[in-house]
């Protein structure tokens, strides 16, 4: 899958008791590395050395933290669908 700058993504956030929720993200870079948070996230949120470089993208989460930038790897998120002929 290929995301880019201001693609919407879906990242699965692990929910106790109940079915775990897909969150909205926002894709803010893409690049490698081989520290990033697991999917699904747990609360908190934490990056972890992989020690295997892989494609990741550096997310915010729409409408909970602005501010909080993540790295996640692209093979665990959902590229959201839209009608944009970009």
């Amino acid at each position: 899958m290929k995301v880019k700058f201001g693609d919407y993504v879906l990242i699965e956030q692990k929910r106790y008791g109940v079915d775990n929720e897909m969150y909205r993200h926002k894709v803010i870079a893409t690049l490698q590395s081989n520290i990033y948070v697991d999917v699904p996230v747990q609360s908190p949120a934490t990056e972890i050395d992989h020690g295997k470089m892989v494609d990741v993208a550096n997310c915010i989460c729409c409408g909970v933290m602005g501010t909080a930038v993540r790295k996640y790897r692209i093979a665990d998120i959902t590229k959201e669908a839209t009608d944009d002929k970009h």
